[in-house]
């Protein structure tokens, strides 16, 4: 299983928790894909990836807001310029 599937299946799971959950999960999830990609160039490519393919998961469920939330963080993250 590809790190990617790997960080959709997570997804997919916190989407379809009964119970509310918070985004640290997904959080670390997001960071552990994105650690697995050298720069901030592959890093924002790859989340570019994880986006798009989260767009297929289930937009119904009440995490996903928070689920797009945290890839927006990262994504502005990610844009920040260097120091």
């Amino acid at each position: 299983m590809t790190r990617l599937q790997e960080t959709l299946r997570t997804f997919a799971g916190l989407l379809a928790a009964e119970q509310p959950v918070n985004a640290g999960e997904a959080d670390a999830a997001i960071w552990a894909y994105l650690a697995s990609f050298e720069g901030l160039d592959a890093q924002a490519e790859a989340l570019g990836v994880l986006e798009r393919a989260v767009a297929g998961l289930d937009a119904g469920s009440a995490f996903m807001p928070i689920l797009l939330d945290t890839l927006e963080r990262h994504r502005a993250r990610l844009s920040e310029p260097s120091a």
